[in-house]
C-alpha cells in the first residue's frame, strides 16, 4: 500500500538554469550556457542599439552641468554677494572719514529738540518778527567750490548707497548686509542675485579646464602621474602636491578677468542706467584701463591672485599630510579625530586667506590706466576710499589703521570706534560665513562617513 502511493521521480521535470555559477580555474574555459528556452510568459530584452537616443551627442552634457551650475549657484548667490559687498566697504575712523560722511552722520534732530518747548517757539519767532530787519551783503571773496577735472559741482550724496542704520542691518555680518541690501528701494531683492550668470560661467569653465591642465603638467613630469591616490599615501608627496596647486593656480588665473567683471558687477548700483553689463565691462578694461595684458599682469591684479589661489589650494590639500605624517592621526582608527582636527586647522586657515580675499576685492574695483584719470571715482553702492590703494601690503596697512569693525550707532565716538584689534577685525569681514560653510563641511562628512562606513578623507572638501 505504501509502495503503490509513493510519486513517481521528479528528476526528468529539472531544468538547468540560464546562466550557471561555474567556479573554475581562470586557464580553464567556461562551458558555454544553456540553451534551454526561456518561458514563454517572461519579457525578452531588448538589444541596446534599438534604443534611440533622446538627446543629441556633444550638447547635452555641458547644458546639463551649466543649468545644474546655474542652480547651484543661486542658493548661494545672496551670500556671496553679502560678502563681497562687507570686505569691500570702507567704514573709516571719524578723523579718516570724509566731509560728506561728517554731514550724513550730522544729528539734526538734536537740534531740533531745541525748540520743543511750545513756548520757546512762540517766543522765538516773535522776537524773529519784531526784530528789524538787516540788508543781506555778500561777501566780496567768496571761496571757490571744489569742482571736477571737467570743471562740474560734485554730486550730492548718493541716492543709490545702501542704507547703514542699525534699526535696518541689525549686525555686522553677512546677514546684516543682506537686510541692508533688501531694504534700499535703489537695489532690494533682485540686487542679491547680481553677477549670477558671469559666477555660473566661471564654475563651468573652471570644472572644464582644471582637467585638462592637470594632464598637461603631469605630462611634463611622467614620474609624479599617481592616479586617483591620496597625497598622504604618496611616499613622496611634494611633486604631485606642486602639480595640483600649480594647476588651481593655472586654472583661475586665466579665468581671473571673469572675478574682476564679477566684483565690479556686485559693487555697482542696479538702479543706475550708465552701470555697463559684463560685456561692456570687459570691452572698458582692455580698451582704457591698460589692455588685455593689464587683466593678467598688472601688479594689482597678478599678485593677489597669485596669493589667494595658491596658498587656498596648498592650505587645503596639507591638511592630510599634516594630521597623518606630522601628527599621526589616522582618519580609519580615528575618525572623529581625524574630523574635528581638519576642522581646526580650516578655520585656523582663514586667518590666513581672509585678508588676502578681502584686499584682492578692493584693488579688483580700482581703476587703472588712462581711465583712473579720466572717470575719477567708481559709482559703488557702498563706501569706497576715495584714495586708492597702491598695492597689497598698503591695502592691509591702511585697512588696520584708518577703518574700524566696531558694530555701527547712530552717535559714534573714538572710545566706541576700539583700537588696533577693532581695525584687524575690517580684514575679517565674512568670517562667520566661511566658518559656517566648513561647519557644514564638516557634518556632511559626519553624515557621509556614518552612512558610507568610510573615512573622512574620502568624504566632502572645499578648497
Amino acid at each position: 500500500m505504501a509502495s503503490s502511493s509513493r510519486p513517481s521521480s521528479v528528476r526528468g521535470l529539472y531544468t538547468p538554469p540560464v546562466d550557471e555559477w561555474v567556479f573554475l580555474p581562470p586557464t580553464v574555459n567556461p562551458p558555454p550556457p544553456s540553451s534551454t528556452p526561456l518561458p514563454s510568459h517572461l519579457p525578452t530584452s531588448l538589444p541596446d542599439a534599438d534604443i534611440p537616443s533622446l538627446s543629441p551627442p556633444g550638447v547635452y552634457g555641458p547644458l546639463q552641468l551649466f543649468a545644474t551650475e546655474y542652480f547651484t549657484t543661486a542658493l548661494g548667490m545672496p551670500f556671496e554677494v553679502g560678502k563681497t559687498l562687507l570686505q569691500v566697504e570702507y567704514r573709516p575712523r571719524k578723523r579718516y572719514a570724509p566731509e560728506v560722511e561728517e554731514m550724513k552722520q550730522r544729528d539734526f534732530g538734536a537740534e531740533d529738540d531745541e525748540l520743543s518747548n511750545p513756548e520757546e517757539v512762540e517766543m522765538y519767532f516773535t522776537d524773529r518778527l519784531s526784530a528789524p530787519s538787516i540788508p543781506l551783503e555778500l561777501p566780496l571773496d567768496v571761496p571757490a567750490l571744489p569742482t571736477d577735472p571737467f570743471g562740474y559741482l560734485p554730486d550730492l550724496p548718493s541716492s543709490w548707497l545702501l542704507r547703514d542704520t542699525p534699526d535696518i542691518s541689525r549686525s555686522n555680518g553677512v546677514l546684516g548686509m543682506i537686510r541692508r541690501i533688501r531694504y534700499t528701494p535703489s537695489e532690494g531683492l533682485p540686487a542679491l542675485w547680481k553677477s549670477q550668470l558671469i559666477t555660473t560661467l566661471h564654475s563651468v569653465l573652471s570644472t572644464l579646464l582644471q582637467p585638462t591642465i592637470h594632464l598637461s603638467l603631469v605630462s611634463l613630469f611622467p614620474s609624479s602621474a599617481h592616479v586617483d591616490i591620496p597625497l598622504s599615501a604618496i611616499p613622496s608627496p611634494g611633486l604631485p602636491l606642486a602639480i595640483q596647486v600649480g594647476t588651481h593656480f593655472l586654472t583661475h588665473w586665466l579665468l581671473s578677468p571673469l572675478e574682476v567683471i564679477r566684483t565690479r558687477l556686485i559693487v555697482s548700483p542696479l538702479s543706475r542706467s550708465d552701470t555697463p553689463s559684463s560685456a561692456g565691462m570687459l570691452r572698458d578694461m582692455v580698451e582704457q584701463e591698460g589692455g588685455f595684458c593689464s587683466l593678467y599682469f598688472h601688479p594689482n591684479l597678478f599678485i593677489p591672485t597669485a596669493l589667494e589661489h595658491t596658498l587656498r589650494p596648498l592650505l587645503t590639500l596639507s591638511i592630510p599630510l599634516v594630521l597623518e605624517r606630522q601628527w599621526g592621526i589616522s582618519s580609519e582608527f580615528s575618525p572623529l579625530t581625524y574630523a574635528a582636527c581638519d576642522l581646526g586647522l580650516g578655520l585656523a586657515g582663514l586667518f590666513i586667506l581672509l585678508p588676502i580675499e578681502t584686499t584682492r576685492k578692493r584693488l579688483q574695483i580700482q581703476y587703472r590706466g588712462v581711465r583712473r584719470k579720466e572717470t575719477g571715482k567708481r559709482k559703488s553702492v557702498v563706501l569706497l576710499r576715495e584714495r586708492e590703494y597702491v598695492g597689497v601690503v598698503e591695502a592691509l596697512w591702511r585697512i588696520m589703521t584708518e577703518e574700524t569693525g566696531a558694530r555701527r550707532k547712530r552717535h559714534m565716538t573714538e572710545r566706541d570706534e576700539g583700537g588696533v584689534f577693532s581695525g584687524i577685525r575690517q580684514l575679517y569681514r565674512g568670517f562667520g560665513m566661511a566658518a559656517t560653510a566648513h561647519l557644514t563641511v564638516f557634518g556632511l562628512g559626519l553624515v557621509s562617513a556614518g552612512l558610507g562606513g568610510r573615512g573622512f578623507d574620502s568624504g566632502w572638501k572645499e578648497i
